[in-house]
């Protein structure tokens, strides 16, 4: 909206009006600009200030801003980082990316020029990450997060082409998850079952549900319909340097409500009753946060601790040894082995495409090779 103003006659040019108007923010910094001009008349004024607001209008479309004509690496990832990346990734993505930005590409091109890059001063540097001996998996996640930079350099007018489009990178092996087998979880369960009850039940969620290890130790009670045997996923547990704190899931399609079988609401009841009898000891020193699974105050439970206390049972138990998070794998896998669709299979882990279900679990299983042939051999034989 303009704004008018009369000026004193006394000006050396003889105008008689100011007008001031907002034009579009600055496109890299976000910061707002104003535009002023001076004139006879209060029409003039604001012709002069939308004639020179498409000028600016014009400049930010086509030409290369003198701000960032000599932008280095490093100062490009402050930017991308502080304007675009911080409103689009999760907390704990972003220190991901943030990490292996400050890790592994600043301190090699950070001082170099994002206009003086060029595909052969790229491809030597993955070739180094190659020989440095990191995997092909790792160095893609390296190249995709500078890939992502220099495309907002792209759109930021700073160069023409992104020069990481043609460079050649290793294409990663797919990773081959270790789960347990049937026998392996029941094995696991029935163990622990007896010398750590919320252990137990935190695997037992895990394993019958998929949920990663932030969603289950954020779950409350009040997420859980008994009456209709639902969990609802809403928060996730982060722990970093300034405690703890809940925040939302993943990615949207991980705010979900998943159904659960009658086992699970059993275990559930049999930890609630012994959580009451903890709190009843406790009484006054016990902090409810109304969460399923604390501290034995209350108390969120650090996400290590409960790693920690994983792997030991897991020594106990005797059972392949696998990551907290390849639970997920194992309820994935068991729910492909049992029938269940890969629509359904996606409906449970949160994944926003089916595609990353689809590659994640494209392996077959041996039990589900049977169970195809077996199916076709009863069909052809009617």
């Amino acid at each position: 909206m303009a704004y008018f103003q009369k000026v004193p006659a006394k000006n050396k040019q003889g105008y008689k009006w100011k007008c001031t108007e907002d034009a579009p923010l600055h496109p890299v910094t976000g910061k707002r600009r104003q535009v002023t001009r001076r004139a006879d008349s209060k029409k003039e004024a604001q012709q002069k200030v939308m004639a020179a607001i498409e000028e600016i209008k014009k400049k930010d479309r086509g030409e290369i801003n003198t701000d960032l004509e000599n932008i280095t690496v490093k100062e490009l990832f402050e930017k991308w980082f502080e304007l675009i990346m911080k409103r689009k990734l999760k907390e704990t993505t972003f220190k991901e990316y943030y990490n292996a930005a400050n890790y592994r590409i600043i301190p090699v091109l950070g001082s170099i020029r994002v206009k003086d890059l060029n595909t052969i001063m790229l491809q030597k540097y993955i070739n180094d990450l190659i020989d440095e001996g990191l995997s092909p998996r790792y160095i893609e996640y390296i190249s995709t997060i500078f890939y992502g930079a220099l495309e907002t350099a792209r759109k930021w007018k700073v160069i023409q082409t992104n020069p990481l489009i043609d460079v050649e990178k290793p294409r990663p092996r797919r990773i081959e998850y270790i789960t347990w087998t049937l026998d392996e979880m029941n094995r696991f369960l029935h163990l622990t079952k007896l010398s750590n009850l919320r252990l137990f039940t935190i695997v037992s969620t895990a394993t019958k549900t998929g949920l990663r290890r932030g969603e289950i130790l954020s779950l409350k009670w009040s997420d859980v319909d008994f009456e209709n045997k639902t969990i609802c996923v809403e928060r996730s547990l982060v722990y970093d340097k300034n405690g703890f704190r809940f925040t939302t899931p993943k990615t949207s399609s991980s705010n979900r409500v998943i159904k659960i079988g009658d086992s699970l609401i059993r275990d559930f009841k049999r930890w609630k009753t012994n959580q009451n009898e903890i709190k009843m000891v406790l009484r006054k020193s016990y902090e409810d946060h109304d969460l399923i699974f604390s501290t034995q105050t209350g108390k969120p439970i650090f996400p290590r601790s409960l790693t920690h206390d994983f792997n030991k049972a897991i020594k106990v138990a005797g059972v392949p040894k696998i990551r907290f998070h390849d639970l997920r794998h194992t309820h994935a896998t068991i729910c492909l082995e049992a029938g269940m669709s890969l629509k359904e299979v996606q409906d449970r882990l949160g994944h926003s495409s089916i595609k990353t279900t689809g590659d994640v679990y494209a392996h077959v299983t041996d039990a589900m090779k049977e169970k195809t042939v077996d199916l076709f051999e009863k069909y052809i034989s009617k």
